[in-house]
């Protein structure tokens, strides 16, 4: 046969299209599980104030488990016989279950409060010695000009949760108790003397509620976080009684409910210019951040646990839908389209758990991750309730095998996967250029933050959600695009056009960062969007293909082992971006703490990262692929062996 030969598709091999919706909806369901999780989990870092380190290791560890389960609960479902099928009820159990995990592993608790945020500047009463204003910085922070010419001192005065709660608006008040640290951020001018003095509420002693003590603490030589920097980090418990307006009932406590104002002074002020406070926060303890990361990485990984439930038949359930070669490809355009969707959505994640809905990003998370969890255990188990399976399909009965026979099998199926060569290189693919788009992306929001917008997370926001929903609708129309496509040249040469033209939109990104332009960014979108849009709806009609190919050498149909070791493999990639992610933040010098502070050295590496990463491993891909095997001529020889083999007759004729 000619290598370009082209096979219509025959009626019977055509799927419905309430079987195709189905399977799509599915598909949503997946990919929102997918999306969800590392764009939010910046959250724990961003918002909660969690090391960068233990947020890598959050993403990473649970996928060490991954490397047992995918392909366990893969093979379990290849091997399954119930009355509901073999893949069904594992998909019902693990939408209901995950979507579950999920709403509860995100109910944290506020890692940090800062004033700065809590309420607008303008709710704060705001002094120097010649009353001067401050103004809100495009950083969240705020400035006080100074002329040391007409005063030595100057002040910012912020409100405490009771002076808020009285004159302003008892809504943007908090509860401080727990939050024993403090961290300013601070550019301080040059030769200035800066103190942190803390006023109690005064009142009688009949009503016993507040004793008018002052509490002070002179940070002048006080240690800096980084040499040269501008944080100071201390205990409530440094701070000293400096004066008490009650003297008897004094009790030498802080009571942080009834702090009536929390002041920053500079004195010995030369000169003229501008003292600047980036933030002021209250912290909780280190034992805190030590309880909650056991705790979410727990949780973690019994959500993991129950997606693999869930994705694992799921894909394998796409995979044997149909055996011919084209109309695969059809339905994994159509159901990648619909799950599309999900990406539409998921880049306003960071916009709308900082937006002014919520009182931080924290409580954002929480309230967005019931939807999500919602969404997830509603529409998941749709295609539990009306996909078909393919009778024909049937697996080998191993009722009568013992449990060690079993695990033999398990691995020695794993072993000689694992040698299937069109399915190693279309592993590594995807692992390179999807993986290497999603350690790329893990910096831009900190790129959009810290770079583009001078610290201004809300702004930031906005251009992650614009950038993320332009490059999903692009995408929305590539896919469909890529399946045309690939049913005229093949999937192979489809997709090295769709890759290389990725390339250039990444290569776009770096002139798009732009502080002068911001959303001079949003041009790399389209292109970007070839890549991210092409894959899975080629690799996952390939495995279909690689399925066959294997069947044909082993005797045995193996989607569920197959898609479980593929997206096992995208799961390590996802925590490997997660956890690199970590590490290269670290390396580039990056310090949340620091804010809007961050070094010119850091801002360059992290771009870096950013647009270099994908560039690298998608040009690698595109190399892996050009050796790539199975063309439609070859599938269908393949198709017509094992048509024989179970005793069909005919062939599918070809034009």
């Amino acid at each position: 046969m000619s290598g370009k030969k082209h096979f219509q598709t025959a009626a019977e091999d055509r799927i419905s299209l309430q079987q195709k919706m189905a399977y799509s909806v599915g598909m949503l369901v997946n990919n929102l599980q997918a999306a969800a999780m590392p764009a939010m989990v910046v959250i724990l870092n961003l918002g909660l104030g969690m090391d960068v380190l233990w947020v890598g290791l959050i993403g990473a560890i649970p996928r060490i488990f991954d490397a047992i389960s995918d392909p366990l609960v893969g093979y379990i479902s290849d091997n399954s016989r119930t009355r509901w099928g073999r893949r069904r009820p594992f998909i019902f159990a693990g939408a209901i279950t995950a979507g579950l995990i999920f709403a509860i592993m995100w109910q944290l608790p506020s890692g940090y409060i800062d004033f700065l945020k809590k309420a607008p500047v303008q709710e704060h009463q705001s002094i120097s010695i010649e009353q001067s204003p401050v103004v809100l910085n495009n950083a969240g922070g705020v400035d006080l000009t100074y002329d040391a010419g007409i005063q030595s001192e100057a002040q910012f005065v912020f409100y405490g949760p009771k002076m808020l709660a009285i004159d302003a608006d008892a809504g943007i008040s908090t509860d401080l108790d727990g939050f024993p640290q403090i961290e300013l951020n601070v550019i301080r001018p040059e030769g200035s003397e800066l103190s942190l003095i803390i006023y109690e509420s005064a009142t009688s002693a009949s009503e016993n509620s507040a004793d008018g003590e002052t509490y002070a603490i002179n940070l002048s030589d006080a240690q800096l976080k980084d040499e040269g920097g501008n944080l100071y980090k201390f205990d409530l418990a440094d701070l000293q009684i400096i004066e008490s307006e009650i003297a008897v009932t004094g009790n030498g406590t802080l009571d942080l409910q009834a702090i009536d104002k929390i002041a920053v002074e500079f004195a010995g002020l030369t000169g003229a210019g501008t003292a600047t406070i980036q933030s002021i926060k209250f912290k909780k303890s280190d034992s805190f951040y030590v309880y909650w990361f056991w705790l979410f990485l727990g949780m973690s990984i019994l959500f993991f646990l129950a997606y693999t439930v869930y994705a694992t038949p799921f894909v394998a359930f796409g995979y044997e839908m149909t055996a011919d070669y084209h109309e695969r490809t059809r339905l994994h355009a159509f159901a990648n389209t619909v799950g599309q969707l999900a990406w539409l959505g998921v880049p306003w994640f960071y916009a709308i758990m900082s937006s002014t809905l919520f009182r931080d990003t924290v409580h954002g998370a929480r309230s967005l991750a019931l939807i999500v969890g919602g969404v997830v255990a509603l529409f998941g188990i749709i295609p539990a309730i009306f996909l078909k399976e393919r009778p024909t399909l049937t697996p080998v009965v191993n009722a009568g095998k013992g449990m060690m026979a079993n695990m033999k099998e398990f691995f020695a199926g794993i072993k000689t996967t694992l040698k299937c060569s069109p399915f190693v290189k279309i592993c590594g693919t995807t692992f390179l250029v999807f993986n290497g788009f999603q350690l790329g992306m893990s910096f831009s929001i900190y790129v959009m933050i810290y770079y583009l917008f001078g610290g201004n997370d809300g702004d930031a926001g906005k251009l992650m959600g614009w950038y993320g929903m332009l490059t999903s609708i692009f995408t929305l129309a590539v896919i469909p695009l890529t399946g045309l496509i690939a049913t005229r040249i093949g999937k192979r040469q489809t997709f090295m056009i769709t890759i290389s033209l990725s390339l250039l939109g990444y290569a776009l990104k770096w002139v798009g960062y732009n502080p002068d332009y911001p959303y001079m960014l949003l041009i790399a979108t389209p292109f970007v969007a070839f890549g991210t849009g092409s894959l899975f709806t080629l690799m996952g009609s390939m495995i279909s293909d690689v399925c066959d190919y294997d069947e044909l050498e082993t005797h045995q149909r193996r989607e569920g082992v197959f898609g479980a070791i593929y997206w096992w493999m995208v799961k390590v990639g996802m925590a490997l971006a997660g956890i690199l992610t970590g590490v290269l933040l670290k390396v580039a010098g990056f310090d949340v703490a620091l804010g809007a502070a961050q070094s010119v050295s850091t801002l360059f590496w992290i771009r870096i990262f950013d647009v270099g990463v994908p560039l690298v491993t998608s040009a690698i891909a595109l190399f892996i692929m050009m050796s790539y095997e199975i063309t439609e001529t070859k599938a269908h020889e393949i198709r017509f062996e094992l048509e024989k083999r179970r005793g069909k007759v005919g062939e599918t004729e070809g034009v």
